[in-house]
């Protein structure tokens, strides 16, 4: 399949992603409701009596015809903006629709009942046209004339009452029953220390020190630490002389903690569950050999929970996840015959606060069930039943959800996924790399130092399940393809940095912070991996390349030189931090094509004494005819 700096959409499960450009500023436009320049009360006639009782009997019968493509034009340039919705809708969905074909519209729920009977409701518009689906959410408030037809009222945050817990309860109990693919988390291992929260009924609150393999259930935590510091905001954290007393009888103080934490330990009781695993409490965080061992658990850690609670809309430990909060209605409003309406179509993209977060990355992708405590419902994740709310879902009064972008197949993650549709060939598991790193250095750190130890969890994984090991973030299998890195400058970052990090050698995306993209993937390579030194004991951490060098200046070309068939993307904002007088060499990776022409990669290198060369940048040749000539040897890249 293609590779592309592109991010990742989960489809239906079974599916393949959906690769979308990351640099189309314009893809999904109706995620955002750009509605501002149209006025409520303008919709159009065939909307108003499409929102009535007559319009809800066709619905119900052989369908409403709403409009033609043209007829709909129209309608927008006239104001109409659940047209506008709808055109957006088919446009996304690349429905074909043109012309004098007409759209019609069917009522779900009356499709899904018996021919003797019939929907009392609106409930969902189902439009169709020759080429393509849509469906359109209509909502009204309780007290709108408009709620006689329509049944979706705004959805108040609901995420801890006794009917959203008992739901949750009833989901793990049937994933655990029913799931095959959702094995781990059976009576596992218990982490080294997790809180021991008691019950319900009598709550207790202290670290078990699990010396024995004692084995249980447990429940995980991901949130956002926030604030400064060494504790990253945190009040209460494990440290070395507060181990005995927090393992002690007495043990913690619940209102000594942060909310997002204390929250985390009452759904703990909730769902009936004793053991709760929190890195705060369970991560000796004043002693780096603790910290070490405990990043190298990571993976089991996660996985073998019985499930992750993700605080998904606390931006610090010190906001909790378990209040109110807000209330959804769509932002698309227009005024019919029959009252007011607002109108959504699709899924509903969440917004948490937890998505930014670099380490979240890996606790996503390694869980193998979460509860999703989002902005308006608590979502159900796990690796057989895609993103949805726990107490219902689209069909009713909850919403329909778009798989978030750290949702990559899951089914690469298992041991025996050989009939898993995705991650099975070399070229998806390059390409499942490319995104992982695209996507996670697109997150923040608060430590810039832990950019490789915020993915080692999956790294270890990945290098068990597929038989290979990495280098500083790069896969001995592609190690010449992975290096054609560079920087991104298309999605907003607003990282400026300086000065290289000593965090990695100067060929790892992770010896710079921000956001990294790929080239299209080499179609021929042309350098090779001779040798790899990593532990840097008496010479410095490098490879040996075999490859073509250009030792030209080629940036003192003419215009009519080669010069203006380079492109260069250096790694750091101001190159001559790097490079000062020293000139520019470049050495060929190989070849890639792109919008049909075929161009050279190659690292920007200078010479860094003692013999060794270190990165600057990556390059792109328009002209291969430059490297003609070229010296090819083994160099010492560090």
């Amino acid at each position: 399949m293609a590779e592309s700096s592109a991010l990742t959409y989960r489809g239906p499960r079974g599916t393949k992603p959906v690769v979308l450009d990351a640099n189309d500023d314009q893809q999904h436009p109706s995620r955002r409701h750009r509605h501002g320049g149209f006025n409520p009360d303008a919709g159009c006639s065939r909307c108003s009596l499409m929102f009535s009782e007559a319009g809800l009997a066709q619905l119900n019968a052989g369908g409403f015809r709403h409009h033609s493509q043209t007829e709909c034009v129209q309608a927008i340039k006239a104001g109409c903006p659940s047209c506008y919705l709808i055109a957006v809708a088919l446009e996304e969905v690349q429905a074909g629709w043109v012309g004098d074909e007409i759209l019609t519209f069917w009522n779900r729920s009356s499709l899904e009942k018996s021919a003797s009977l019939s929907a009392q409701f609106i409930d969902v518009l189902q439009g169709k046209t020759s080429s393509g689906t849509i469906a359109v959410y209509p909502y009204a408030k309780k007290d709108d004339p408009a709620a006689t037809l329509i049944h979706r009222r705004p959805l108040q945050r609901d995420v801890k009452s006794t009917r959203v817990m008992n739901a949750a309860r009833s989901v793990y109990s049937k994933c655990r029953k029913d799931h095959p693919q959702c094995r781990y988390a059976r009576d596992a291992t218990l982490p080294s220390r997790v809180l021991d929260v008691g019950t319900a009924a009598s709550p207790t609150l202290n670290i078990l020190v699990n010396d024995t393999e004692r084995r249980g259930e447990y429940l995980a935590l991901s949130y956002c630490w926030g604030g400064g510091g060494g504790g990253g905001g945190q009040k209460v954290l494990l440290r070395r002389e507060t181990l005995g007393p927090m393992s002690g009888h007495n043990g913690l103080s619940e209102r000594g903690l942060q909310r997002s934490v204390r929250d985390a330990v009452a759904v703990t009781r909730l769902l009936g569950f004793r053991y709760l695993w929190v890195d705060a409490l369970c991560i000796v965080q004043d002693c780096d050999a603790d910290k070490a061992e405990q990043i190298g658990r990571m993976a089991t850690i996660y996985k073998n929970a019985a499930v992750t609670l993700a605080a998904g809309t606390a931006e610090s430990a010190a906001d909790g996840f378990l209040d109110a909060g807000a209330t959804y209605l769509p932002d698309v409003q227009v005024a019919v015959d029959a009252g007011t309406l607002y109108l959504r179509s699709g899924a509903h993209e969440p917004n948490h606060a937890l998505d930014g977060r670099g380490w979240v990355l890996q606790e996503f992708l390694l869980s193998s069930r979460l509860l999703l405590f989002s902005e308006y419902e608590l979502l159900w994740q796990c690796k057989t039943v895609d993103l949805r709310s726990v107490a219902g879902g689209g069909g009713e009064d909850g919403l329909d959800y778009l798989q978030p972008l750290e949702s990559l197949p899951w089914t690469v993650f298992n041991e025996d996924n050989a009939d898993a549709a995705f991650g099975r060939e070399v070229a998806e598991k390059r390409y499942l790399w490319k995104t992982i790193v695209q996507q996670y250095t697109r997150r923040r750190l608060s430590r810039a130092d832990d950019r490789l130890d915020a993915v080692r969890g999956i790294t270890r994984e990945l290098e068990t399940l597929w038989g290979d090991f990495t280098y500083f973030g790069l896969w001995h299998r592609w190690f010449v393809d992975l290096l054609a890195w560079k920087r991104s400058r298309s999605c907003g970052s607003d990282v400026l940095q300086r000065d290289r990090s000593s965090r990695a050698p100067t060929w790892s995306w992770a010896s710079v912070d921000g956001p990294i993209e790929y080239t299209a993937p080499l179609t021929r390579e042309d350098a090779k991996l001779v040798t790899v030194d990593v532990l840097g004991t008496r010479v410095p951490k490098h490879v040996v390349l075999s490859c073509c060098l250009l030792k030209e200046d080629l940036g003192d070309q003419d215009s009519e030189g080669y010069g203006q068939m380079i492109t260069d993307y250096p790694d750091l904002e101001d190159v001559t931090v790097e490079v000062q007088d020293q000139d520019i060499d470049y050495v060929l990776l190989g070849t890639t094509v792109k919008d049909g022409v075929e161009l050279g990669v190659a690292l920007m290198v200078i010479e860094g004494g003692s013999g060794y060369y270190q990165r600057v940048g990556l390059a792109t040749f328009g002209d291969m005819a430059t490297w003609k000539g070229a010296e090819r040897q083994d160099i010492k890249l560090k």
